[in-house]
């Protein structure tokens, strides 16, 4: 991010880009001389510093009669601009009149954003992906928990209704940015404190450049080598554990070599021939000894009981 002021730029102006310096530091870079420069008159000039620093993204700091603390936060894409928006800084207050807290130089800052405004209104949407760009930073795939050490949470509230129909302005966003204290509190997740540490300020919209319709496109097309490929037949689950789902084609169990293999084999051949297949009657079992004794046992039962049955019942003489 490339941080420049202008020909004409307050004391509130020029502090206030050196602590968006101090929080986008190291990914920025401050000059600490006055430029002669319109951005939306001509943009050429901050694109030729932009791309001699190898810079994306620029914040301009001016002040003038009709605008006495202005700041343009702006993209480029390609080496040409993208998108700008002009902003007037109320209710400045800069980090030093703040307590004094060490933050770790490039950690990275988590960027809240509150009110309804920035899913309705087009320009507050614009808004909001500049204000994401300029104070998230880097995009890395994982964070550690203890390496968050800020937030700057950027607040608006949706207006009155205009009288007479006249378009709405753009509603105000309240900009604060806050440490994070994270202490133990008996569980898994840790018990969080928040301290403002500035800096502090309400930003109202001026202007806007809108990008172009087709590099608006461009610039937000992902590469074919980046596109996560979707496996088929494969999710995720909540905790992140992959499931797959395996499917097999139909089973021929009359090619499947089991221990009846041999027996499929030649009732196959009896059906082709016009035999019977039914499976042939098997031989009595052989009894054992023991088996034996206890059958002619019990047979000698059943016929004492039989000749019991016919015996004459004794009579008294």
């Amino acid at each position: 991010m490339l941080i420049v002021a202008g020909n004409r730029c307050s004391n509130d102006a020029q502090t206030l880009l050196k602590d968006l310096h101090n929080i986008r530091s190291p990914l920025s870079t401050l000059f600490g001389r006055k430029h002669e420069m319109h951005p939306f008159e001509d943009v050429s000039k901050l694109e030729t510093l932009c791309g001699k620093y190898d810079h994306s993204l620029f914040a301009f700091g001016s002040s003038s009669k009709k605008r006495p603390f202005r700041l343009i936060l702006g993209r480029l894409f390609a080496g040409q601009t993208l998108d700008m928006q002009e902003f007037s800084v109320k209710d400045y207050k800069p980090i030093s009149k703040f307590n004094q807290q060490g933050i770790v130089l490039g950690s990275k800052p988590l960027v809240l954003f509150q009110g309804s405004p920035f899913e309705i209104d087009e320009r507050m949407k614009r808004a909001k992906s500049l204000l994401l760009d300029f104070f998230s930073g880097a995009r890395p795939q994982r964070v550690l928990l203890q390496g968050l050490e800020q937030v700057v949470v950027c607040s608006t509230m949706e207006g009155p209704a205009p009288k007479g129909g006249a378009p709405a302005p753009a509603p105000a966003i309240t900009v604060k940015r806050f440490k994070l204290k994270m202490t133990k509190s008996g569980s898994k997740l840790p018990h969080v404190e928040i301290e403002e540490i500035g800096p502090s300020f309400v930003m109202e919209l001026d202007r806007t450049k809108d990008p172009d319709r087709e590099r608006w496109k461009q610039s937000i097309k992902v590469p074919k080598e980046l596109k996560i490929k979707k496996v088929k037949n494969m999710s995720k689950d909540s905790m992140g554990k992959r499931k797959a789902r395996i499917h097999t084609g139909k089973q021929d169990f009359d090619q499947i070599h089991t221990v009846h293999h041999g027996e499929s084999k030649r009732q196959k051949e009896k059906a082709a021939r016009g035999e019977s297949t039914a499976a042939p009657e098997r031989p009595p079992a052989r009894l054992n000894t023991k088996q034996r004794r206890g059958k002619g046992k019990a047979a000698a039962r059943a016929a004492e009981q039989v000749v019991g049955s016919h015996k004459k019942p004794k009579t008294d003489a």
